[in-house]
């Protein structure tokens, strides 16, 4: 039996042999965060490395392959993986492949390092939906596609609607992958969406709703009207882990790869700086950590930043809260503990009050969905939150433009920007390998 385990209450919900995998715990809605992941075996160190499509190379790290596999069948997993990505290949010209892992040695030089050390980027920034928001939808995708496979009824919940709020890069990677895979999709974005980006999504076929802020409602509007579509009976095919565990999964191919890179570079990462808004990518990356420390690919644990604007910080406000309250106990906290402050979610995680502009504006979300999972892996590695001035959000987006030449985006880059905010504070040693994550292109 496979089972999925809240990390927000330690239920355990077994994995049915057909049909959808629950995506909620049973015990949600109740004020406390829940995150449903797999429990799955200890994966292979590096997966398999002939394969260059993430979710082939990493799928022992997947529910749905293990769904095939315990069904006896896992050529079904490997089958509708390569047919999505090669109808996404159809319609964008892009596949999911995996995306390179370079040492810049103008920003190594920039920071002070030497040949032992070295920034090192991942670019995510060319995939379909030109973000890494596509590779958590691929996999919550497959794990429909699957569920329905396995199904000898072909339970109707697979053709509902699925729904997505995002102002930009998730929706169009939602976009591109409901529309490879032919499901509606509802697709909730603010009034201030970019035209190119409404526009695409039109040729896409997402039936789009824009909305605006309601008088007396706290919150982002295009999450709140997101439930509401989830409640309606949409299925949340989002990038929050609290709405949908799964999305997790395939967002967390990612550093996966990078660190099965840095590896075979005899690098170990000494920090890791990933850009924060609804926290899912973060999320992911610390799902990875713990991976590659389980199976002995990482051999210590890099320290894991994370980077918000002044223009919006709830990750800060709630990291902060919880060190004044419990100081350096924090770091030592067992699973009940974190039970706990999952628990008192209200005192922590909200949405913040007053939003204003920022160039990185793919990271303005109100509020840090996935933010426990980002507080545990900063407190057990010695990271912290960082907060960057508009001025270093700027400044990092040109630095890395200059650098690489990439056509990285201000919200893509907010990662670097992150760095060069820490480096004031706490210089970077000669030696050390820093990972940043470029994971969305300009447009």
């Amino acid at each position: 039996m496979i089972l999925l385990r809240c990390q927000g209450c330690g239920k355990k919900v077994s994995v049915p042999a057909a049909g959808a995998a629950p995506v909620l715990c049973p015990q949600s809605g109740n004020g406390r965060d829940h995150v449903l992941l797999p429990e799955l075996p200890l994966p292979s160190l590096r997966g398999d490395e002939k394969e260059s499509q993430p979710l082939l190379r990493f799928a022992d790290r997947m529910l749905a392959f293990h769904r095939c596999a315990a069904a006896g069948h896992p050529e079904i997993y490997q089958e509708i993986v390569r047919t999505l990505d090669a109808r996404i290949t159809a319609l964008t010209g892009q596949s999911f492949a995996c995306t390179p892992l370079v040492r810049s040695d103008s920003l190594s030089q920039y920071f002070g390092l030497d040949s032992r050390g070295g920034v090192w980027l991942k670019d995510d920034t060319q995939r379909p939906g030109g973000s890494h928001k596509g590779r958590h939808l691929f996999g919550t995708m497959v794990e429909l596609l699957v569920g329905e496979s396995l199904s000898s009824s072909h339970p109707s919940a697979v053709q509902k609607p699925l729904a997505i709020a995002s102002c930009g890069n998730a929706a169009l990677a939602a976009a591109v992958i409901a529309r490879a895979a032919e499901r509606p999709l509802l697709v909730f974005i603010p009034a201030d969406a970019e035209p190119s980006v409404v526009l695409r999504l039109r040729e896409l076929q997402a039936e789009i709703t824009v909305c605006h802020r309601r008088e007396g409602e706290s919150g982002d509007p295009c999450y709140l009207r997101f439930l509401e579509s989830v409640r309606a009976g949409a299925v949340p095919f989002c990038c929050q882990g609290t709405d949908n565990g799964l999305t997790i999964e395939g967002g967390q191919t990612l550093l996966a790869e990078a660190l099965c890179e840095l590896e075979a570079a005899a690098r170990t990462p000494s920090r890791i700086v990933v850009q924060v808004g609804g926290g899912a990518l973060a999320s992911a990356c610390s799902l990875a950590i713990e991976t590659a420390l389980s199976t002995g690919l990482l051999s210590s644990r890099p320290r894991f930043y994370t980077a918000q604007t002044t223009a919006v910080a709830p990750l800060h406000r709630a990291y902060q809260r919880l060190r004044t309250e419990l100081g350096d106990a924090l770091d030592s906290f067992t699973e009940q503990d974190w039970y706990q402050v999952a628990a008192e979610k209200h005192r922590y995680m909200w949405p913040w009050e007053r939003v204003s502009a920022s160039a990185a504006h793919g990271i303005l979300d109100d509020e840090t969905y996935d933010w426990l999972a980002l507080v545990k892996a900063m407190a057990r590695s010695g990271g912290r939150p960082l907060v960057i001035p508009e001025e270093t959000i700027l400044a990092g987006n040109a630095l890395a433009k200059d650098a690489t030449g990439i056509a990285v985006s201000a919200t893509g880059s907010a990662g670097l920007a992150g760095l060069l905010h820490l480096h004031k504070e706490e210089p970077l040693q000669p030696d050390e390998n820093v990972l940043c994550l470029f994971t969305g292109v300009m447009r």
